[in-house]
Formats: structure tokens, sequence, C-alpha cells
């Protein structure tokens, strides 16, 4: 996403609102409801129950296809309220954990602390303000006489920007830093930072970062002449600062003793020794996974290496020759890496990488039938391509 877009207001989806107020013999008061787009962007919707008139949400309502029967409210005195996405087929969500503001379809896990909620528990502040007023209005239609109300969210779709009048029901939601589609289960989902959860099925997006952006990245510069040196350095510090993301996560979910939940809050993970014997006897996560001894020693080196890199000018010292065991140096001699070299530990940062995040998502498991049903629908897909 281009630095420009960030945070920029993302206009509503528009459509109108259809309340048709009817009343039998007896002159009992009911209402039908109706959504209807026709605008050329991407729109969805859901719905909820909300007690009038004050428009507090009680519960999600589940809408089928033609022919499904109506919902039914879960207590006297609701209202089904159809709530539109933005123009980006996204909904605004606001965790009620973390306080965290993210974008994304019909998902219900929180990006950034992970924790599940219904989703009539998500709205953010300005669908609630919207939500308080279509009630309002609401309780207005149902005790007149019959007839149809229009509730125009074109004209809210309309008046997207700061210099614009705000009619009634008005709403946005706001681009964030990072749209990422999950490719385990499909989802879309837009968050603040780079990093966090698909809000669909709870799989972590750092590695999936990791392989398709900053890996391929790195064997650009190594294959058109760049700094084969710094290359090196920036492969070992995305698997150090990849590894302190996923400890953390886990420090704040996994119940461990507070001995260990403490040295591993002050932990650094430059030292791969180190790092894979805490991550295995704490988590009984084996990030060395089908590495054998040589791939082990070599990723050891250049561990080393990318401490030289990034505190020595990339000079060799005593300390280094000795804890690394490189007789192949001298003290003060510039250290140099192939294109071979290069390409070597950013495969093997990969492989340690996807060992610690299969590892994670045991302990901290993902939605599997939701990755299950993605999995059957491209399936079906190719099956009718082919």
């Amino acid at each position: 996403m281009e630095q420009s877009e960030e945070f920029k207001e993302i206009a509503h989806c528009g459509g109108q609102l259809i309340v048709r107020a009817v009343s039998d013999n007896e002159e009992k008061c009911s209402y039908q409801l109706r959504w209807q787009h026709s605008r050329p962007v991407a729109a969805g919707i859901f719905a909820i129950y909300a007690l009038m008139p004050h428009g507090i949400p009680i519960s999600q309502a589940r809408l089928g296809g033609v022919g499904s029967p109506n919902p039914h409210p879960p207590m006297p005195g609701c209202l089904l309220i159809f709530i539109g996405s933005d123009s980006e087929g996204l909904f605004g969500r606001h965790c009620p954990a973390c306080d965290g503001y993210w974008r994304n379809q019909l998902g219900t896990v929180c990006p950034y602390c992970g924790t599940r909620s219904e989703v009539h528990n998500l709205l953010t502040v300005a669908q609630q303000s919207y939500l308080n007023q279509v009630c309002s209005r609401m309780a207005e239609v149902i005790g007149a006489k019959d007839g149809e109300y229009v509730i125009d969210m074109d004209a809210v779709a309309d008046a997207v920007g700061e210099h614009v009048k705000k009619p009634p029901f008005y709403y946005s939601e706001q681009r964030q830093q990072n749209k990422f589609l999950c490719k385990a289960c499909g989802h879309v989902t837009d968050i603040l930072g780079t990093y966090g959860y698909c809000s669909g099925c709870k799989t972590r997006n750092d590695f999936q970062e990791l392989s398709d952006r900053i890996v391929p990245a790195i064997r650009t510069r190594i294959n058109s002449g760049g700094q084969l040196e710094d290359c090196v350095r920036d492969a070992v510090a995305a698997f150090d600062s990849f590894v302190g993301r996923y400890v953390e996560q886990l420090l704040s979910l996994v119940r461990i003793s507070p001995a260990r939940r403490e040295r591993l809050s002050r932990m650094r993970f430059h030292n791969l020794k180190m790092t894979a014997n805490e991550l295995k006897q704490v988590f009984d996560i084996d990030i060395l996974d089908g590495i054998p001894e040589p791939d082990y020693d070599f990723i050891t080196l250049m561990f080393h290496r990318r401490h030289v890199y990034e505190h020595r000018g990339g000079e060799a010292d005593e300390k280094y020759i000795e804890e690394s065991g490189d007789k192949s140096v001298r003290p003060k001699q510039a250290l140099r890496e192939t294109v071979e070299s290069a390409h070597r530990i950013a495969r093997m940062i990969l492989k340690m990488s996807a060992n610690l995040h299969k590892g994670f998502h045991e302990l901290v498991p993902i939605e599997e039938a939701i990755v299950a049903h993605h999995q059957e629908l491209l399936k079906r897909q190719k099956m009718a391509r082919s």
C-alpha cells in the first residue's frame, strides 16, 4: 500500500435502507426491512439485532439466502438492522479487549491481540452512532401510518471528505497500513502496522510477509549486485525480529512459569543456540527441525557475522573469531560473502521461520473449518477451470 494511501477516509458503499411499516386489522404495527444497492463499488452488509429506541446491540442476525426462513429476534423489543460496508467491501471493527481498529470482511478475530468476539461486540463508534439513529428512526416509523421510509446511504457515501456537510446517519471507515489477503483462508484484513492475525482464521501473517515480501526483496538485491554483506545482515535481522514477535504473542497467550516469562521477555534472539534451546524447552517448538548439522553450523556462523556487519563495520575481531570458530579470517580482516552464501542463509531463515510458525499455531490454533472451507472452494474453482 502506498504511504500516501495510509489512513485515507473510505466512503460508505451507499445504497438505501428501506423500512416498510405495516399494520394488520387489529392495528398491530410491524415492519419489513429491505436493502438495495446500485453504485459501481464493492458492497456488503451484515445484520444485527438491537434494542429500541437506543440501538443497544444484542446479537448478530444470521441471514440466509432466498427461501431461508426469517431470523427470529433473541428477545422482545429487538429490531433487525442492516449495516453496510465501505466502498472497498470491508467493515470497520473495534476490539473491546485491546481498543484496536481494523477493517475486514466478516471475520471476528482481533488482528492485534487475537481475541475472538461476536460481530455485534466489534462495532466502531461511528457504526454505533448509525445504529442509534436508525433505531430511533425506526421506532418513529413503526408507530406511524403504513408506508415506506427510506434511509438514503447514497447521500452518506457522497459526503465523504473534510469540507462536505455530513447528512444524518453519516459514517465512513479509514484505510490502515497493511491490507493483506490471508493465503490460508482467503480473508482480507487491513491493519495498523504490518504484522497481525488474520481476522478470519487467526493465522499470523508474519511468515506470509517474510516468505512473500521480505526474503524475495533480499534475493532481488542479491541477484542485482547488491551489497551481499548487507543482505546477510538483513536476512538474519528479519529472523531475529520474527522470533521476537512470536515469543511476545506466546508470552501473552500461553501459561508458563514467572521465571521463564521474565527470562524470555528480556531475551534477544541473535544467539541461535540459545534461541533454539529456549523455544524447545519452554514451548516444545523445534526451529531446527529438518536442518542437518552442516546447515546448522553455517547458520550459526552467519548469526555471528550479522553481529560483525551491524556493530563492527564488517571487520572481524578476536571475539568474533573465538566465538564463531571462523579460522579463515584474521583480526581486522573485512568479511566477505558470496552470492551462494547470501542465498543459502535466506533459504535457512525461511526454513527455521516455517518451523516456528507451525509450532506457534500448534499452541495457538487457527480456525481449521474456515481454512478447510477455503481450500475446498479453491479446489472446486480449479476443477471448474480444467
